[in-house]
């Protein structure tokens, strides 16, 4: 391990120490019936794992310095945050010393592996790169979230349908669910169960057209152990936004996926000048725990980008941030190691099943 590991180390202790020294009740706190959640690798059974995406100069600065702003950003929360997410392109090394940190600081890593085009991955050219990616993800030792070609159903990324469209047809999402099973079935060739599958579409669907709705590029229940969704308040900051809560974005997804699969809300915030972004965070710490029971996982996009989605873009809203990270719903922690291991899927069919 690093001085620097070592050093983030002894902060995250002494954050820990200093949450026991404070009252660990809220004045006022979240309450649940109990409800009935699907269990799998990682997954809580009761409460909400929470975690960032921490990148308050919107630029790459290094890990050394990712990982300060992380601790810095744990000690402004009074907390440590249970999932670090962390982005990566289809051909950079991985997992990093950033993973490593955060599995000695006692945070599970969320990866969020950009897609290429989804022919390389299906003809086989790709497959060295994957199953190098699948070793070293193995090598970790821990469990890790892996978010493979996130937003799919967009039109802004190489792995989507639009862009992988055969001209004059929509199979894109066919590609899609073909390119998934190849990668995942090359992870457990590799024996990397330890990569903890997140399937992750965006909240709407763009172009909004039949052939490109989410539900069309699900790899199938054996081929996925967490559903996400990526949503956010723009408020209406935008021609095409108004206000939206988080419930609205999220019920859909529970609804057709929350009896069966855990619910990771891998993207969310709410823009500053969308309107009361105090409110939207209190709004949501109420609705989560009462509309929302099956989000398991959390992760906010804490980044001043297009807008200011951080956590404390105001004291207001930096106030509501820490009512909701000590709200005891938001303190989950995954199960022992022991019961966090996926199952392998099964082998592909000729074809993707709902």
């Amino acid at each position: 391990m690093t001085l620097l590991a070592v050093a983030l180390v002894a902060v995250g202790a002494l954050i820990g120490a200093l949450m026991n020294g404070r009252e660990s009740t809220p004045a006022t706190s979240s309450s649940a019936p109990p409800v009935h959640r699907p269990t799998g690798p990682l997954v809580p059974a009761t409460g909400v794992l929470l975690g960032a995406f921490v990148d308050r100069t919107g630029s790459w600065q290094g890990n050394e310095a990712a990982l300060l702003e992380v601790a810095a950003r744990e000690k402004l929360l009074r907390r440590r945050l249970t999932i670090n997410h962390h982005f990566y392109a289809w051909s950079d090394t991985f997992p990093s010393g950033l993973e490593q940190a955060d599995v000695a600081a006692g945070r599970v890593p969320l990866v969020s592996w950009q897609g290429t085009s989804l022919r390389k991955i299906t003809d086989g050219s790709q497959d060295d790169l994957i199953r190098t990616r699948a070793r070293a993800v193995r090598a970790l030792g821990r469990p890790m979230f892996l978010r493979w070609a996130w937003e799919m159903n967009g039109n802004w990324s190489p792995a989507d349908g639009t862009h992988n469209n055969t001209p004059g047809t929509h199979d894109g999402p066919e590609k899609y669910v073909a390119a998934w099973r190849h990668i995942r079935t090359i992870f457990r060739e590799e024996g990397a169960t330890n990569a903890v599958w997140v399937w992750c579409p965006n909240a709407t669907d763009t172009p909004a057209e039949p052939w490109n709705t989410a539900a069309k590029y699900y790899p199938g229940d054996a081929w996925v152990d967490w559903v996400g969704v990526d949503t956010y308040n723009w408020g209406k900051l935008r021609t095409w936004s108004t206000w939206q809560s988080l419930a609205t974005g999220v019920k859909p997804f529970q609804e057709a996926y929350g009896d069966r699969k855990p619910i990771m809300v891998a993207e969310t915030s709410s823009a500053q000048d969308a309107g009361s972004k105090a409110r939207w965070v209190e709004q949501l710490r109420r609705e989560v725990p009462t509309a929302l029971p099956s989000v398991a996982a959390l992760v906010w996009f804490d980044v001043d980008k297009e807008e200011d989605w951080r956590i404390d873009s105001a004291p207001d809203v930096l106030a509501a941030v820490r009512s909701l990270a000590a709200d005891p719903y938001f303190a989950a922690v995954p199960p022992p190691v022991s019961q966090a291991s996926p199952t392998s899927p099964t082998p592909p069919s000729a074809s993707p099943s709902p």
